[in-house]
């Protein structure tokens, strides 16, 4: 068994060995060893929630949306997550002003670093920019129950007050929390 200690702004990547693996694993493993690590209260100390997830509830206000194929664009609106529900309003913005934008929202589940959203409502559109092509204003509404809803699977991390959203597009963006 192989004991891992968390240290809170710590980055950390572990492995899971065989007590083969490891000399004197066992011997180790038998022992009690007690340490002041072990009385951090982990829920203050890191974003995860009492679950093991990360915590995403509150607003987050967008700061870049950059795109697989390279070209980054700045940002503004604000995401909110509730216990399970989401809305974003969100515009892309140029020198020339909000160039397109959109507004989603509707139910997520998030499990450890894997949020996926459930889309029930979208208003989008707007001019060209570097990436994206033109497009018509477009509605869509589906009632809760909807069978049709897209689920979108994103991962994603939070460094203190960083929230960044890794889509199934190969696009991200990130967000800066502005209250809980």
């Amino acid at each position: 068994m192989l004991t891992v200690f968390l240290v809170p702004g710590a980055v950390m990547l572990g492995a899971l060995l065989p007590e083969a693996a490891v000399p004197d694993a066992a011997a180790a493993a038998a022992s009690p060893v007690s340490t002041a690590a072990s009385t951090i209260d982990d829920a203050a100390a890191s974003p995860q929630s009492e679950a093991g997830s990360l915590d995403i509830q509150g607003a987050w206000k967008p700061e870049s949306y950059r795109l697989k194929s390279g070209p980054v664009h700045e940002v503004t609106g604000l995401i909110a997550f509730t216990e399970k529900d989401w809305s974003v309003l969100f515009f892309i913005v140029t020198d020339e002003g909000p160039r397109r934008g959109s507004g989603e929202g509707g139910t997520y589940t998030l499990e450890g670093d894997k949020l996926t959203f459930r889309h029930l409502y979208n208003l989008s559109g707007g001019h060209a920019v570097d990436g994206f092509e033109a497009s018509e204003l477009s509605m869509r509404v589906r009632p809760a129950d909807a069978d049709d809803a897209p689920a979108e699977p994103c991962t994603i991390t939070i460094e203190e007050d960083l929230l960044t959203i890794f889509f199934p597009s190969g696009n991200e963006m990130t967000f800066r929390r502005s209250s809980r």
